[in-house]
């Protein structure tokens, strides 16, 4: 009876999901009640015809037509649409209902028959299985069996007595027929909803899952109703999983999933679409300037420790939004906006939330036309290295270069380096690129002299993946070129990406004897912490500074800084951007290490690189 009451009454109407679970299975029972009916009354408007005259054919004929009719209309009108609500299919079953009792009733006031009280019987029977909801079902029973006894009355004692136990045990036989109908067809529909929810559902973090999510946006943008998709990412989520285990992770997930249903304001829709990544709606219109401080707030909750295991972990969080319809008018375009905007946070504004801007349209059209062309690409044969000098001050000679990456699109033709190596980042396709540049530059150093070595550049995502880095420095020992020839750039941006990952991939390349350079050293906030966090054999100057030395006697105090501190924690130096003898003659005096820029050459093939190299060393 649980199941009954959960469908029973006020409930069923105000329980959307449920009701219309119910109206879904009770449809197709209804409409297949309609086509026999249909073809029933037709038959029945004929049989008039021949038997009745005068004003009985008129009514009697009037209604059993009346009746095929409706039932024919309904069933392919208001019960064949896609979508249709229980109370739509109550009133159908009302009608239907009516329509029958009408054919009999009015028969019977027409031509009272005692033996044709049997057919108030039959529709109570009928009345039972048809019945769309448990009340039309009780009263369409009560009045047929009423009904019933009321022109029973015209007949015999004998006959009435016969009728009233037919009327009472049809009663309690329809009624019964009726709640073990339901119960059949609750628990189908519990079964259904539960399998629907199961399917729905994230099954760790319990929240919607990423099929849920992209109903309710289906859903939203069909209603025409402004509302904001935005995308959380944790920051951090990775190095956790790999140190702690799946566990701890797995945990943190549902910490942070709780938290979100904690915070989050009403007309928040909040769901899981995958791995770190959170999904929420916001359904309330909100000003840009709400949504951002919304996000802001929501960032800084997620970030606030978690207590797991007896450890006390945290995570960043980074959150990127779209608007219906000011930037997308699809799922697909404001999933794709929503998660632009998220890279823009994660590049520029990390642990930020960030709104699309609709002036954006052609940097995303951009960056897709580019992704496009990286997954339709030969990469083997259009990517290819370039090399660029590092002079040593000290012997006067070139002894290493700076592999530097190039692509030549067949369908965009050469494309900047920062561009593509981004847009693989966003793809998913920089181990690729990676790779095979890793592999053309293990290549190129087989052939050149021993005494030369060589820099490659690895971004933030190589440096993140610990076992990325183990199979390049496995490629490196299978090659049979020293360890010590190859060095590995890595930028600030990329070790604050994840910084545990990132440490622990530099101890494996520190530990395998290759050599690690910190790139654009200076231009992040706390690259001074990174020399002694990590393992690092040299320090590249950025640019931004010696390009300032000739006109910034500050610049010049921060470079020979540098040099002293390098010099001091036995680093080696290099000065990046070197581009004029005046830069040159300034820097001199401050005894760098090396130098590289275009004072010395240019990025160059192979060959212009050996012939380089090889002029220095003669002269």
């Amino acid at each position: 009876m649980k199941a009954l009451r959960i469908f029973r009454g006020k409930h069923a109407w105000t329980d959307i999901e449920r009701s219309q679970a119910l109206a879904d299975a009770y449809r197709p029972i209804l409409r297949g009640f309609l086509l026999p009916g249909c073809a029933y009354y037709i038959f029945v408007t004929y049989a008039h015809w021949g038997d009745e005259s005068g004003i009985a054919l008129a009514i009697l004929a009037g209604i059993s037509a009346l009746t095929a009719l409706a039932y024919g209309w309904m069933r392919q009108k208001p019960l064949n649409r896609s979508i249709v609500t229980l109370g739509r299919l109550e009133l159908c079953g009302l009608a239907t209902n009516l329509l029958m009792f009408s054919n009999v009733f009015a028969y019977m006031l027409l031509h009272f028959e005692a033996p044709k009280l049997i057919y108030f019987v039959l529709m109570a029977v009928v009345f039972s299985t048809s019945g769309v909801t448990l009340r039309l079902t009780i009263g369409s029973i009560l009045v047929s069996i009423g009904a019933m006894f009321w022109f029973s009355r015209h007949a015999s004692p004998e006959l009435q007595h016969q009728f009233a136990f037919i009327g009472v045990a049809t009663s309690f036989a329809a009624f019964g027929m009726a709640s073990l109908l339901r119960r059949a067809m609750v628990r189908q529909v519990e079964a259904r909803l539960l399998a629907a929810r199961l399917a729905a559902t994230d099954p760790l973090t319990l929240l919607p899952n990423r099929r849920s999510v992209f109903d309710r946006l289906e859903n939203l943008v069909s209603m025409r109703k402004p509302f904001r998709l935005g995308i959380v990412d944790l920051d951090g989520f990775k190095a956790i999983n790999d140190i702690y285990g799946h566990i701890v992770g797995d945990q943190l997930l549902v910490s942070v999933a709780d938290r979100l249903r904690s915070i989050a304001k009403t007309g928040v829709f909040i769901g899981r679409i995958g791995g770190d990544e959170f999904a929420l709606i916001i359904e309330d219109e909100m000003s840009a300037e709400e949504t951002q401080a919304f996000g802001d707030g929501l960032i800084a909750a997620i970030t606030e420790p978690y207590a797991i295991h007896f450890l006390r972990l945290s995570v960043g969080a980074s959150a990127g939004f779209s608007h219906f319809p000011e930037t997308g008018a699809t799922c697909a375009e404001l999933y794709e906006k929503a998660d632009f905007a998220l890279y823009k946070a994660k590049k520029n504004s990390r642990g930020r939330s960030v709104l699309f801007d609709i002036g954006e349209n052609v940097e995303l059209q951009q960056n897709n036309a580019l992704e496009r062309a990286l997954r339709e690409a030969d990469l083997e044969s259009e990517l290819y290295l370039v090399f660029q000098p590092q002079m040593h001050l000290a012997a006067k000679e070139i002894r290493s270069f700076e592999a530097l990456a190039r692509w030549n699109s067949a369908v965009l033709g050469p494309v900047r380096p920062d561009l593509f190596i981004c847009a693989a980042e966003r793809a998913g396709l920089i181990h690729k690129v990676t790779d095979i540049l890793f592999s053309k530059m293990l290549e190129t150093l087989a052939r050149w002299p021993t005494s030369l070595s060589m820099s490659f550049n690895l971004s933030a995502q190589d440096v993140s993946d610990t076992a990325f880095t183990q199979a390049l420095i496995e490629r490196i020992q299978a090659s049979g070129i020293a360890p010590e020839r190859v060095e590995f750039e890595i930028t600030e941006t990329a070790v604050m990406t994840d910084l545990p990952a990132a440490r622990e991939s530099l101890r494996l390349i520190a530990g395998a004897g290759c050599r690690i350079a910190l790139d654009d050293f200076g231009s992040g906030y706390s690259s001074f912490a990174y020399l002694d966090q990590l393992p690092l054999n040299k320090v590249k100057i950025d640019k931004s500074f010696v390009r300032k030395v000739a006109d910034s006697p500050s610049s010049r105090q921060i470079v020979a800084a540098i040099i002293t501190l390098c010099r001091n924690l036995d680093l080696r130096c290099v000065l990046e951007g070197v581009e004029t003898e005046q830069e040159m003659d300034i820097l001199s005096p401050l005894m760098p290490d090396i130098i590289q820029g275009y004072l010395f050459g240019r990025p160059m093939s192979e060959a212009d690189a050996m012939s380089v190299a090889a002029t220095t060393r003669a002269a």
